[in-house]
Parts: structure tokens; sequence; C-alpha cells
């Protein structure tokens, strides 16, 4: 997508939202049932009407929209307000959501039918779970949202739900048809969760298929009292299927050192809707806020006896200079310089040390890269612990449009190949585009953690490798420059 196209579109969406905030005030709230009885009196016990299909879209390189995936989600007011999934309608690493598309369900026997463009109004990450609001027709005309009178469903009491209750899952499950499908269970279990309390997810005997994350979970009244949540946590058996469908190690390839994904898998969790009250709520009050999923702030990281420090003002401190097609390593204007000139390439350097357990200090900047629409942060850089030779380290690295991972070069089973630890995650700690970040590498017995401005981003265990030299990294992936100073490093013993 170009900058022209990114331009218009963020002025699209700007009119669509004023124009759906300037409606807000005069829409009224559903009338509520008084009672369950009433509610099945009133409307029919499977309110399969008020799921919706929700495609995120992207733009392709011609400038025309396209589905990046889909995802259910249910109409809970008249007036257009949906509830689902954060990650329903949230970009990821691998694609940009440029547009929600709306498609509702007008017969029990046909496909879904686009019909609106959606903004985000609410989004909390860590709880995955998202209020969307219906701002325009496919012509992008804003709505009136108080002549929508779209059909919803009630909210239920998922408190009052115990063990053996009747289940019914209703969603668009992406696999096995096109049409809104119908699948019961019965309540199996409660999964706690700080700070969400015992009840932080519903477990279900059904096996429901991925599509239908975002979608709803009603109860034997047709109330919804929860939502199919595919990338929450519930219990060791939330995810019934996990395929590998994603480039999660940033290597350029899809393959068995990937972590999988449950994208279109099987899940068996609910999100009870009593946490997404207050998401609700502020949407309702005209209130735009997507919450990312914080990392705990480390006050009181591992202590250690420093060892080994360079500010890089000297060119002897033992650091590689070299330089040939791909990148190079230097010192420079009293930093130490890391380049990678091509495609899908790492460049490391390493003082020449060896320690056991240890702890690396670095202030890294990205100051230098690709130009072009999408590539200048499509990178990473990092530090590197337990180096003994070009075939076993760890590398603990950040990018600078705000990814982190933890990745292994292991030579096991007479194979080479850098493993992930973990996905690639996001964060809004750190600092993107040119910017300095501060990065902190604990490797420390099995464990290795991973901490940047003061904020612990992941920690894995690993027993592989236990000792070796530190060092310092950059890489490319799709863009063909980026250029990392570091500064400041520090390296102790615990």
């Amino acid at each position: 997508m170009n900058t022209s196209s990114r331009l218009k579109l963020a002025a699209l969406l700007a009119t669509l939202v004023l124009a759906a905030l300037a409606c807000t005030a005069g829409t009224d709230a559903p009338a509520a049932p008084t009672s369950p009885a009433q509610a099945a009196t009133a409307r029919p016990a499977i309110p399969y009407q008020a799921v919706v299909q929700i495609w995120a879209m992207y733009y392709d390189e011609s400038g025309q929209l396209q589905p990046g995936w889909t995802g259910s989600g249910s109409i809970i007011t008249p007036d257009g307000f949906i509830l689902t999934n954060a990650h329903v309608v949230l970009p990821d690493r691998y694609f940009p959501v440029d547009a929600l598309i709306i498609a509702m369900t007008t017969s029990e026997d046909r496909p879904p039918e686009a019909r609106y463009f959606a903004q985000v109004y609410q989004a909390d990450v860590a709880m995955d779970i998202a209020v969307i609001r219906v701002i325009a027709d496919l012509n992008n005309n804003p709505v009136t949202h108080s002549g929508l009178n779209l059909p919803y469903v009630p909210l239920g009491d998922p408190d009052s739900l115990r063990l053996g209750d009747l289940i019914t899952i209703i969603g668009y499950p992406g696999i096995g048809g096109e049409t809104v499908t119908v699948t019961r269970g019965e309540v199996s279990g409660f999964t706690s969760e700080a700070p969400y309390g015992d009840r932080a997810f519903i477990k279900t005997s059904a096996t429901i298929a991925g599509g239908n994350s975002g979608g709803m979970a009603a109860d034997s009244n047709g109330l919804l009292v929860g939502i199919p949540t595919q990338l929450g946590y519930g219990g060791d058996d939330q995810f019934v299927d996990c395929r590998v469908l994603a480039d999660t190690n940033r290597d350029g390839q899809v393959d068995e050192n990937d972590a999988c994904v449950p994208t279109g898998g099987f899940i068996n969790a609910l999100r009870p809707i009593n946490l997404a009250l207050p998401l609700i709520a502020a949407a309702r009050n005209g209130q735009i806020n997507v919450q990312s999923a914080q990392p705990s702030v480390v006050t009181q990281p591992v202590s250690g006896s420093v060892v080994f420090t360079d500010d890089f003002s000297s060119v002897n401190s033992g650091w590689d200079r070299y330089t040939d097609s791909s990148g190079s390593t230097d010192y420079a204007n009293g930093s130490y310089v890391i380049s990678v000139f091509i495609d899908t390439y790492l460049f490391w350097a390493n003082p020449g040390r060896d320690f056991g357990d240890v702890i690396v200090e670095v202030e890294a900047t990205k100051f230098g890269g690709t130009s072009g629409v999408d590539k200048d942060d499509d990178n990473n850089y990092g530090v590197i612990c337990r180096h003994q030779d070009v075939e076993n380290f760890y590398v603990l690295v950040i990018s600078s449009d705000g990814y982190y991972g933890i990745r292994k070069r292991f030579r096991g089973a007479g194979e080479l190949a850098f493993i992930g630890l973990d996905g690639m995650g996001y964060s809004d700690v750190i600092n993107q585009g040119n910017a300095t970040n501060s990065i902190r590498a604990e490797c420390i017995g099995n464990t290795i953690r991973l901490i940047v401005n003061g904020y612990l981003l992941l920690e894995v265990q690993d027993n592989d490798v236990r000792s070796g030299d530190v060092g310092l990294m950059a890489g490319t992936f799709s863009a063909g420059r980026v250029d990392v100073a570091f500064d400041n490093l520090v390296v102790s013993t615990p």
C-alpha cells in the first residue's frame, strides 16, 4: 500500500469515525428483557440473526481491498455495536488491517452478506476482547445509527452458569461450509487467571471451529454469556488443534522451527461477557481505546558484579571490524555500528570473551535502513549470550516496528537451525523507528529473559547452551538494509 493510499484511508476513517461519534449522542439503549423467561419468549432460543462474520481487509499492491482473515462477532445493540475478539479486528505481524467489513446473517442456509464497514472502539489484547461499531455502508456513506435497528442479542449472566449447563456456540466456523453454524456443548469447567478472577475462562465440552472465535456463546435462554476465544489461555486443553501456519521466528520460512498457531483449528474456551462490560460501556460513551497487553515492570532486576564495560570510544576494545558485500561491523562516532546491506541476513560481532551465567545491558539505536513504505522498520537487532561458535548461541532481539523475541542457533541431532523459542510478540514499550532502546539480556541457568526499557517482555527456559561469549547483532527481513548503533555496554555476572 503506497503512501497516497494510506493518507486517503486515514482521511476516510477519520471522517467516518467523526460521523459515527456525532450519531452516538442520539442513540437509545436496547430494551433489556426483564427476565430470562421473557427473553426466551420474545426471542428465538438460537439468536443466529445477531451473529455476523467479520472480514479483516488489507490493501494489496494494486490498491484493492482483500480479505486477510475472518472471524465472528455478536451484535449487542440495535445501533450497531458488535462484541468480538481483539485478535479478529487488530493487525498482526504479518498482515495489516486497513478496513473491517461486517457480513450480516440474512438466512440460516445462506452465506453472510457483506453490508457495512466497522470501526474498532475498544480493544483489550490481554483479554482478547473488542467492541467495534458499524460506521458506514459499503459505499462509504456514514450510517444513521438510530435508524439501523439491527437484530441483536441481549447480555446474560455468566456467573449463573453451573457445571453441566447447556451452552450453544453460534458463528462462522471458516471450515466445512460458509453458513452460520450451531455447536452445542456443556459447561465443563472454569479457569482462573489474574487479575480476572476465578472465572476468567469458561471451559466447554463443545469442539469449536476456529472461525467461531469472537462469536456467540448463548445460554439455554438465548442470552449472550461468553465469547469463543482463540488466543487466550484456558488451560492445557484450550487448543484442540495447533498448526504451523506463520513464520513466527521470522527466518523467511514456514517450517517445523516455527511455533504453531491455532488459527483455523479448534478451541474450547469462552471469555465470560462480564469481563467485556467496561469496554461496552466505554464504547457506548463514544470512547475509542485500544489497550495492548502490557508486560511487567522490572522493579528489581537481577543484580550482578560488573566484569566488562565498553563505551566504544576506543577502536582497540576488541570488537570485530569487518566489511563485505553483505554488511559491516565497525566503530563509528563513539559507538559500535552493525550494518546489513542485503535482504534476510544477520550480522553479529563478539568481543572474544567467555562467560557462564551473564547479564548484558546495552543501548541500541536504529538510525538507517531501506527507504519505502513498510520497509524502514522490517528488521531486528539485539544482544547475544552464550556464543560458543557460529552454530551455537542465543540472541534476544527487538525490531524498530515494536516486535521482540528470543531465538536460538543450535546444532542438535546433526541439524543446524535458528529456532524461535517463542513467537515474535508486539509491545508498545519498544521505542519505534529511529529511536534508542535499552536492551537487557539475562542468561542465568536455564532461564533467558529479555528486558526492554525496564519491562520484562519475554522469559523462556532452555538447557542446550550454557556458556560462551556475548555479542551484538542486527538483521534484515524483506528490507534491504538496516544500520544500528550500540553504546554503553555493561556485562555482569550474577
